[in-house]
């Protein structure tokens, strides 16, 4: 099944309205992470090519790379990273706003020691886990510099503070050892002319204000259910652009209930006026299940946008 979109948009400059509180001729649309399972339904390789192949397919207009210098696979999603090289081929291809997805300092200390292991150092060691940041944090700033190099159209940074109802750290603390990273990535990703956008799970809206102070220029997959979004674009819709949308709920339930389906519409037609919204799950499709769910959750905003 092909996209609905109209194939003559121009995915980029779509994409570039968004950002900058415009409509496009359709609403962007863009996924940080696609599961391999997804390339297995599709009959594709999960590898640049496949997943070149595949937006196009669902008319995504941003193509997202998640990236890594030292792993390949995300065992618990089952989506694969990328190296640089294969951003560096991607960069070539300007027919897709390149994006990277790179974890940050705080994501990759989790993922190294477990998330109650660094959770309880904060409490009795912080000292040592803030050096043990520090170190994570020069190995991000780099690779986020060998991708501005390669003229990305942006870059999420990916650091997981929240729980689903509340953050995991306080927000002084957040404020006082992760700010200054914050501040310093998004300066650098703004010299090169590129977007910079933050994901995290989970209930961030304390430090919405915070992020918004670092300068980023978007929310990427995040949660409507722990954040509601309708009040977050009421608040910040000129400030931020969102890639949202979509929830785990709906990609899973095996029929969208009605309740549902009126959900989804009244969050699409509270994010889409006055742009800064590009359509994406908060989860990642990470399912194969979720291919044609996920055309269908398209045509229905589709739908909506020109009506």
């Amino acid at each position: 099944m092909l996209s609905y979109r109209d194939p003559t948009d121009d995915s980029i400059n779509t994409v570039k309205k968004a950002f900058s509180h415009g409509l496009g001729g359709h609403i962007p649309r863009g996924e940080l992470w696609l599961g391999a399972d997804l390339f297995k339904k599709a009959n594709l390789e999960d590898d640049l090519e496949g997943r070149l192949t595949l937006i196009e397919r669902l008319g995504q207009d941003l193509l997202c790379l998640p990236l890594s210098d030292d792993k390949s696979t995300n065992r618990v999603m089952g989506y694969r990273y990328f190296s640089l090289r294969e951003v560096e081929v991607a960069s070539k291809i300007r027919t897709f706003f390149l994006t990277v997805v790179v974890d940050g300092p705080f994501q990759r200390l989790t993922e190294k020691e477990g998330l109650m292991k660094i959770l309880a150092g904060w409490k009795r060691e912080r000292h040592e886990v803030a050096k043990e940041f520090e170190k994570e944090r020069a190995e991000v700033e780099l690779l986020i510099a060998q991708c501005l190099e390669l003229s990305v159209d942006s870059v999420i940074i990916a650091d997981d503070l929240a729980g689903e109802h509340s953050l995991m750290i306080d927000p002084h603390d957040i404020q006082n050892l992760f700010s200054p990273f914050y501040v310093q990535a998004v300066s650098e990703i703004h010299r090169k002319h590129s977007y910079a956008l933050f994901h995290s799970c989970g209930d961030i809206t304390m430090i919405i204000p915070h992020l918004l102070s670092y300068g980023f220029d978007g929310l990427a997959a995040i949660q409507h259910r722990s954040n509601d979004l309708v009040a977050l674009k009421e608040s910040y819709g000129a400030k931020l652009t969102f890639m949202a949308g979509i929830e785990p709920e709906i990609l899973e339930a095996t029929e969208i209930s009605m309740s549902a389906l009126k959900e989804y519409e009244r969050l699409i037609r509270s994010l889409t006026p006055g742009g800064g919204f590009i359509i994406s799950s908060c989860s990642g499709l990470y399912s194969g299940d979720f291919l044609q769910r996920v055309q269908e959750l398209y045509r229905i905003a589709d739908e909506l946008f020109t009506n």
